[in-house]
């Protein structure tokens, strides 16, 4: 007994309710009982029961995408049990109350997290492993729900490597949440080109659920299994699951799950040829996401829509959605994604002067000096920016891919410098570029290094590559495969160094693990190549393009 009839029978119903999943039903019995205690008059005992109901709701609320309403139910069950913490209690009513605040923490991190306040979620996770030093939690249930929890941010911040090490050091410990972690495991093994390994953990995932009686979660496999199949290049079972999925959760009122689905169903549209069909489907998604206060994935949205208008010729529309996710970027921190927007803006403005030279467009006249001045200005700062991102890399598979973005980056900085016949630009671009090229071959690789950076890595995972939805003009990719990076900020002026590889390492594939010297470009001047489109990448995206080092372009003399 906990709190007594009608509670802790009610309680029992409205889990089984939430397992099936009936989340109406679970919704309306945990009303009952909140409408019951609020009749009591008010003591500590009594807060805290409301609290805990509260609690409750709020993750019935999270499960059917309710994120304002789980918002205002996880800050009236935090005041009411934060609000009780001073009030002198026994050893089993402290577990009690440690029980309580931990589950609505829990509750207040999901709904940071998914609303993209990952420092915010962050920062509750921590307070939570703060007080799970004093509960008793005999089974390590509430320890490994917030261990699951920062494998959720991990995956969120796209630390693919740091998400399947601590995933993978839980799961033995753990029966609990064990079916999560392989899930968990599964999209980390699709996300980096393990299709048949990731298969594996969704199988074992679907067993652990079934198990459990999960079959909400049960559900939702199908949706990552779909994503998997995206990843493998097996399109059409990604689109017949995402469909299986959408009608799932539309039926369940589960719409941030259903905006997902639809968000990659429209890109799956647009592959097959399908334009209009595309554009209801991100219209839809991005209506979603914005209702719920899921900026960050509507802002993802926005830039596949924002190619769906460049592609119909609507360009004032592609302006204002690029813009519109920009923005939310910017709010977030999400430096590198604003480069990516850059390049994306960057390279509509190359395609359409190249449709011009086609006779597609007409003729720019006296605009063109300014549309490719336009086009520098943004794509070589973010260049060299993503250039710079691969020092954050945490596996070789990550690393290449963003290589390719960051040499496609360089490719089209090299191209509008070569139609603005810019020789001064070229020469300092290949005097950048070279500034950091190692010397030192790779005993497995022979190839010569270019100046245009090394070669690709090793080729992609099964089936082939699969375009991130967010693309730029002829269905280049804009963002690389959901592979790819793990974020490691640094400090002050503190070197930058590959996450997690050491230094032989990264040179045996040609890869720097600092930031190139400055090429000093003349004797008896501070000029040094690139200089202003530096301190502009350095400024818009908050990333240490160069070192300190300086060098001169030309061959010293003893």
């Amino acid at each position: 007994m906990l709190y007594g009839e009608p509670f802790d029978s009610g309680f029992a119903l409205a889990e089984r309710h939430q397992s099936t999943p009936d989340l109406p039903a679970a919704q309306a019995v945990y009303a009952e009982l909140l409408a019951v205690a609020e009749s009591f008059e008010d003591s500590p005992d009594v807060r805290l029961l409301r609290g805990h109901l509260l609690s409750d709701i709020a993750a019935v609320q999270l499960t059917a995408t309710d994120l304002p309403g789980a918002g205002l139910s996880v800050e009236r069950a935090l005041g009411l049990v934060r609000g009780v913490s001073d009030v002198p209690m026994g050893p089993r009513g402290r577990q009690v109350w440690l029980e309580v605040l931990l589950k609505t923490l829990k509750a207040g991190a999901e709904l940071s997290r998914r609303t993209g306040n990952l420092d915010e979620a962050l920062t509750t996770v921590d307070e939570a492993a703060t007080l799970l030093a004093e509960f008793d939690d005999p089974e390590g249930l509430r320890t490994a729900e917030f261990g699951l929890a920062r494998v959720h941010l991990l995956l969120d911040r796209s630390e693919w490597g740091a998400a399947e090490e601590l995933a993978s050091a839980l799961l033995p410990t753990t029966t609990a949440v064990g079916p999560d972690l392989l899930d968990c495991l599964g999209i980390v093994c699709a996300s980096t080109g393990r299709t048949e390994l990731a298969e594996d953990y969704f199988a074992r995932a679907d067993e652990g659920f079934l198990a459990l009686g999960h079959n909400s979660k049960r559900q939702q496999l199908i949706s990552h299994r779909a994503y998997a199949a995206m990843r493998a290049g097996d399109l059409d079972r990604a689109e017949e699951l995402y469909a299986e999925a959408s009608a799932i959760f539309e039926r369940q009122g589960q719409f941030e799950d259903l905006a997902v689905c639809e968000q990659a169903r429209a890109f799956l549209a647009e592959h097959r040829g399908d334009a209009d069909g595309g554009k209801a489907l991100t219209a839809s998604s991005l209506a979603r996401f914005e209702r719920l206060g899921a900026m960050i994935a509507a802002a993802d949205t926005m830039l596949l829509g924002a190619r769906q208008a460049y592609e119909r010729g609507d360009i004032d529309e592609m302006k204002r959605l690029a813009q519109g996710a920009r923005d939310v970027y910017q709010e977030r921190e999400l430096y590198e994604r604003c480069a990516q927007v850059d390049l994306m803006l960057a390279k509509t403005l190359e395609d359409d002067l190249n449709r011009t030279d086609h006779g597609e467009r007409g003729d720019p006249g006296d605009h063109e000096r300014r549309s490719v001045d336009t086009a520098l200005s943004l794509a070589l700062p973010a260049a060299l920016a993503l250039e710079a991102a691969r020092y954050d890399f945490a596996s070789a598979h990550a690393r290449s891919q963003w290589l390719e973005l960051a040499d496609d980056a360089m490719r089209v900085a090299f191209r509008l410098a070569l139609r603005r016949q810019d020789q001064g630009l070229i020469f300092e671009l290949v005097e950048h570029r070279c500034a950091g090229a190692s010397l030192v071959l790779s005993p497995m690789d022979r190839t010569p290094s270019s100046p245009l950076g090394p070669g690709p890595g090793p080729g992609p995972g099964p089936g082939g590559p699969v375009p991130a939805p967010a693309s730029g003009p002829g269905g280049t990719p804009i963002f690389p495969d959901a592979a790819m990076k793990t974020y490691a900020p640094t400090g002050g002026d503190a070197p930058m160094a590959l996450g997690g590889v050491a230094a032989e390492a990264a040179a045996s594939v040609g890869l720097r693990v600092a930031p190139p010297p400055r090429v000093r470009m003349a004797a008896g001047t501070g000029r040094t190549a690139l200089q202003e489109y530096i301190e502009a990448a350095e400024f818009r995206y908050h990333r240490r393009i160069v070192s300190e080092e300086e060098v001169p372009f030309w061959s010293p003399t003893s």
